[in-house]
Formats: C-alpha cells, sequence, structure tokens
C-alpha cells in the first residue's frame, strides 16, 4: 500500500492545478485564434514573426512531395503538405492567410502551418 506524507499530497494537489490551468489556458487560446496574436505582414520582418496577409491567389506551384507555393498579391505562400487539404483555392481566389515569416533564397515568405489558417473571402 502506498502512503503519501503531507508535501507529497500538497505536491501533487500543486501538479494537478498546474496542468488544468494549462489545460484551461489552450482551450482559452486556442478559441481565440491566432488572427489577434498576428501582425499585418510587410517587407523587413523578422523570421518567425506571426503575420497575417490577404490577396488574390496569382499562381500556384505545386511542389514534389505535395507542399504548395501560392503568389499572392505579390507575396509567396508556401503551404507544406503536413498543414492539410487545401483543395478550394484556386487561382483568382480572394484568399487571407495567416503564418510564420521566413527567409528563403533571399526572398520573405510565410509559411502557413494549418490549413485552418488559410480562409477564403468573399
Amino acid at each position: 500500500m502506498l502512503v503519501l506524507h503531507n508535501q507529497e499530497k500538497i505536491a501533487i494537489i500543486i501538479l494537478i492545478f498546474i496542468t488544468l490551468a494549462c489545460i484551461t489556458g489552450t482551450i482559452i487560446l486556442d478559441g481565440i485564434g491566432k488572427k489577434d496574436f498576428s501582425e499585418d505582414f510587410h517587407a523587413g520582418m523578422a523570421d518567425g514573426t506571426l503575420a497575417r496577409w490577404e490577396g488574390t491567389v496569382g499562381s500556384i506551384y505545386n511542389a514534389r512531395g505535395g507542399s504548395v507555393n501560392l503568389d499572392v498579391s505579390g507575396v509567396n505562400v508556401f503551404i507544406p503538405v503536413s498543414a492539410g487539404d487545401i483543395s478550394g483555392i484556386t487561382t483568382g481566389s480572394s484568399i487571407r492567410v495567416i503564418g510564420k515569416v521566413q527567409h528563403w533564397k533571399g526572398k520573405e515568405e510565410i509559411i502557413v502551418e494549418d490549413s485552418r489558417d488559410i480562409s477564403l473571402c468573399s
């Protein structure tokens, strides 16, 4: 039989409260979404900055392995295959994306990590 001392009982209670606080925070922040934590994309942003961009899809390039590169009103948007299904996006679609800024081969681009971070504008 396992016998816990007072200090061990208090430590377990503290761990339970911390776990519940983390779960609650995750649920709340997921409900808020990334939009409130992102900023409008502009040239010169630092890598890793969460940015949002809205524009018209000018071209779509399907890379080997399933990843997709979009030209959205002059900004390159990279969507890895791990982001999920983006089949509803076509040339001429007006979209809004949220992703992290990255410099690749000397150019800035926005990397979208989840297809839920892409929305069609009407």
